[in-house]
């Protein structure tokens, strides 16, 4: 197990809140603040094997450029191997940029071979998103905070406020970056550190970050045991399928803590796991719907449909959301949030996903869904080229009617380039000795 020994007096108190060694390797998610450069130098004082990624937003112009050019010359001066990326977004926002951030991380932990993903949330962030979770009507999941361990991504300052980050930071004379924005009461987070918590400490207890952050962790083992006992329910009256269904005769004889959390696991597996804003309210629509709804009856969650037929709830994504469509020019590097991905494209040679010919491209690429039209290339034993609509591909496949409008494609113009999580590819537009286009996913 991971043990933090910072040697600033205010870092002793640091410890591992995690049961993870963290084997061959960690990535830092290094942004050039505090948080993250704290981390960065404990990690590398116990001597922990360090790798660092720093996402360029491209949101704050020259105050952007100059985070990377600090994080670049800091890993350069400690001899930390670096992956920047530089990501744009066709709608800026909080949830958006997040994911982008997870996104790059996991792809520089692959890259880098290490274990885990370790970022600088600390016991102020844990408050902080403690109280916009029960403003927003969140579960108890909500309410335990940012956990420790999620999968992949460690947080070993979770414990450790932020002005106690900042006096190591002081003792040890390490610069750090100083993000303008957080000044700012534009986003919701700044409000709530810059407005809420400050009154809370003056009206309410002047420890009240701190005893928030000791109960959330009461509060997690509590949900802990109850997701083990939903997670139990869920496999016993789960249909699996075209549709995925869950049997309610069985499941409405147990409590409704546990029936809700059942529904919060069908949503998400519906989803192929990706998160989505799904609170209290709505698990009590699909409650309402279970217990007494009549069958043939639906109502519409985030980015999915619940349908009762007669015994059986339904639970299938809402296609009507799943349409986008996203310019990839050459050189660029795009965060596709409705996939939870970054894609990349280069005119020079990388190491990438796909490659494709530059000779036929005239126009910049698109990520998008299908439209009318769209159709792919083959060739035949000969070597023959012959063209088929993406639909009889689709058809001859035997691709679920349900993912078809939400299968990312890489097209020029109708032509289907790249049928993403599968190996079919143009023969048109096959990589040849000149200049190629290369794509990384």
């Amino acid at each position: 197990m991971l043990k933090l020994r910072a040697r600033s007096n205010k870092l002793n108190s640091l410890h591992n809140p995690l049961a993870k060694d963290f084997g061959k390797g960690v990535v830092v998610g290094l942004s050039g603040g505090a948080d993250s450069v704290a981390l960065l130098f404990v990690l590398l004082e116990n001597g922990e094997n360090v790798f660092a990624v720093h996402v360029n937003h491209n949101m704050r112009g020259e105050e952007s450029d100059g985070d990377e050019l600090f994080v670049r010359e800091l890993c350069k001066r400690l001899s930390v191997s670096l992956k920047v990326v530089s990501v744009t977004f066709d709608k800026f926002s909080e949830e958006t940029a997040r994911e982008a951030r997870y996104a790059a991380f996991e792809d520089a932990r692959v890259e880098f071979g290490a274990d885990c993903i370790a970022v600088g949330h600390n016991l102020d962030d844990n408050a902080e998103t403690m109280i916009m979770n029960m403003c927003r009507g969140a579960s108890l999941r909500g309410l335990c905070g940012i956990p420790p361990i999620n999968g992949r991504i460690v947080r070993p300052l979770i414990d450790v406020t932020r002005a106690e980050i900042e006096e190591y930071l002081k003792e040890k004379n390490i610069e750090y970056r100083h993000d303008g924005s957080n000044a700012s009461n534009d986003y919701t987070r700044n409000r709530v550190r810059n407005i809420v918590l400050p009154m809370m400490e003056r009206e309410v207890s002047p420890n009240a970050r701190k005893a928030m952050v000791k109960n959330s962790a009461l509060l997690r083992m509590d949900e802990e045991y109850m997701d083990g006992v939903a997670r139990e329910a869920f496999e016993k009256n789960v249909i699996r399928g075209e549709r995925m269904g869950i049997r309610l005769n069985p499941l409405l004889e147990l409590h409704p803590a546990i029936v809700g959390r059942v529904f919060r696991i069908a949503v998400s597996e519906v989803l192929g796991g990706a998160t989505v804003d799904i609170y209290a309210g709505h698990i009590a629509d699909v409650l309402r719907l279970a217990a007494e709804g009549h069958s043939g009856r639906e109502i519409h969650l985030p980015r999915v449909i619940v349908s009762k037929e007669y015994d059986v709830l339904f639970f299938l994504a809402d296609r009507g959301c799943a349409g986008f469509s996203y310019t990839l020019p050459f050189n660029s590097c795009i965060y596709i949030p409705e996939i939870k991905k970054t894609v990349l494209v280069s005119d020079e040679q990388i190491a990438c996903t796909k490659v494709f010919s530059c000779d036929k491209i005239k126009e910049p690429l698109l990520l998008r869904t299908r439209l009318p039209g769209d159709k792919l290339s083959f060739k035949d034993g000969s070597g023959r080229v012959f063209t088929k609509k993406l639909q009889d591909y689709f058809t001859d496949e035997k691709i679920p009617k349900g993912e078809r409008d939400r299968m990312p494609l890489l097209a020029h113009g109708s032509d289907i380039l790249w049928v993403t999580g599968t190996d079919r590819t143009n023969a048109k537009y096959e990589a040849g000795k000149d200049k190629n286009i290369y794509i990384k996913w």
